[in-house]
Formats: structure tokens, C-alpha cells, sequence
């Protein structure tokens, strides 16, 4: 089993973290260049709905998506040890154009390193809640 020494925990918390950041910016000023940060092999899961693979499809369901302004209220991140990769996890809120009220929202990612020393996303979680509707237990 790969382990890591404190000195590579750190660092690739606080690269998976400016990643995610780095994709929220992205995210509000141009979608179409997200394309960059996913690979042929990427999957989105969107809204446990919908499973959209390789970068093109995933990044035309990004852009297709209406104007809305996210929040990120926090980031966490936690390495994986096997291939020196993270997973984040972006929680907040969203407004779609219009709407006064915001919806919950989280969105996961798996990074995985590449060769050049970045990170692109593999697996990527999207989901949004209405805080007004009741949340029902599945387990």
C-alpha cells in the first residue's frame, strides 16, 4: 500500500483545493474552457440522473446549463494515497438566472495526476438540493 509523508499530504490538499478553485473561475467566466481539466475518460454524474462521459460531452452539458451564480462556501480535500491523486468536495449554493431563492449545492471530484504535475478530473459528482423540500432517507 502507497503512503505518504506529511510534506505530500499537504501539498496535494492544497493543490486539489486550488484546482477546484481554479474550476469554479473557470466555471463563471468561460465554461467552454473547462474542457481543459477533463479527459476522454472523465465522467460527470449530473443530478444522479445522468451519466455523461468523455470531456466534449461533459463540458456541452456544463455549457448548456442556464446563467447561475454559485457561492462555494467551503472545499475539502483528502489525498489518495494509490496514484497521488484527491477527492474535493465543494459544498454551497446556487442561484439560477432570476430566482431569488438559492438551492444547495455539492459537487464532488476525483483528480487524478498527470504527467505534467496537475491534476484533471476523472469523476465528478453534481448535485443540487431545494432546502424547501423534505429530504427522505434512501437507507
Amino acid at each position: 500500500m502507497a503512503r505518504l509523508g506529511e510534506e505530500t499530504l499537504h501539498r496535494i490538499i492544497a493543490e486539489g483545493k486550488g484546482f477546484v478553485e481554479n474550476y469554479y473561475r473557470t466555471f463563471d467566466a468561460n465554461r467552454a474552457e473547462l474542457v481543459n481539466l477533463y479527459r476522454q475518460e472523465s465522467v460527470l454524474n449530473f443530478e444522479c440522473r445522468e451519466t455523461i462521459k468523455g470531456k466534449e460531452a461533459i463540458v456541452a452539458k456544463l455549457t448548456s446549463l442556464q446563467q447561475c451564480q454559485l457561492h462555494i462556501s467551503q472545499i475539502d480535500c483528502t489525498p489518495v494515497a494509490l496514484n497521488r491523486g484527491a477527492i474535493v468536495l465543494a459544498v454551497g449554493f446556487l442561484w439560477l438566472d432570476g430566482k431569488p431563492e438559492a438551492l444547495s449545492f455539492s459537487q464532488s471530484f476525483f483528480l487524478e495526476p498527470t504527467p505534467e504535475g496537475s491534476f484533471y478530473i476523472q469523476g465528478n459528482l453534481w448535485k443540487t438540493f431545494d432546502p424547501r423540500e423534505e429530504m427522505r432517507p434512501i437507507i
